[in-house]
């Protein structure tokens, strides 16, 4: 008995000993995160997958961005606030809108229903989006906004918004994020929630970046 016990008393030493130092990392690479958390409204629950998103975005450290929870039928979405438009960039507010509710086809979607390296992925679209229009004025803001009323427009600014995605590094994460929708959705060629009853087209165009243009996104940047 005392020779079968033996190994499970060192394992027991080994943790009251490593412990200390795990929980220590653990809290370092909080306390890493968290600055990117300035000038930034998070909720509390998603915290972590919010925050290393944000790592990826240096340029948006100053940048003050709401993340909201509400109810909507399409599960993210990102927009500049209304005010903020007529003013200077450093004066912006940005939201992001992370829904919690929506119609029973969508529900694989909404952000408590994915992995940890989905939810970076689709965060770091989202960001992607503020980048975006954080680049342009007053004018190319409007425009924008016009530009929405055009499927092609949208096709073009959504590809591009992954493109800016994976060139901040979250290629692996939007490609675990890119998968899950089309496994999901039962696509090959997802362009949206506003498709869910209509199909998804003829294909022709990807409004998101389907999972193979994305590895070939991420090997084309790596050879650059």
């Amino acid at each position: 008995m005392t020779v079968t016990r033996q190994p499970y008393k060192f394992f027991f030493f080994l943790l009251i000993i490593i412990f200390p130092f795990i929980s220590e990392a653990a809290q370092a690479t909080s306390d890493t995160l968290k600055k990117f958390g300035i000038k930034k409204e998070i909720p509390q629950q998603y915290e972590k997958p919010i925050l290393t998103a944000l790592s990826y975005f240096p340029e948006l450290k100053e940048v003050h961005i709401v993340f909201r929870i509400k109810t909507a039928y399409t599960p993210f979405t990102t927009k500049p606030d209304f005010a903020g438009v007529f003013q200077r960039k450093d004066h912006r507010t940005y939201i992001i809108t992370i829904s919690d509710q929506t119609i029973d086809t969508l529900k694989p979607l909404l952000f408590q229903n994915l992995t940890f390296e989905q939810q970076v992925g689709i965060i770091g679209h989202e960001l992607s989006h503020v980048v975006d229009f954080n680049s342009k004025n007053f004018p190319q803001t409007i425009g924008v906004g016009i530009g929405h009323i055009s499927k092609r427009y949208l096709d073009k600014m959504e590809f591009n918004t992954d493109r800016i995605c994976i060139q901040h590094g979250l290629g692996n994460y939007l490609l675990a994020y890119s998968k899950h929708v089309r496994e999901t959705m039962h696509v090959h060629n997802w362009r949206g929630v506003d498709y869910v009853n209509k199909g998804n087209g003829n294909g022709k165009y990807e409004r998101y970046m389907n999972p193979a243009t994305i590895e070939k996104t991420m090997q084309e940047m790596r050879s650059q």
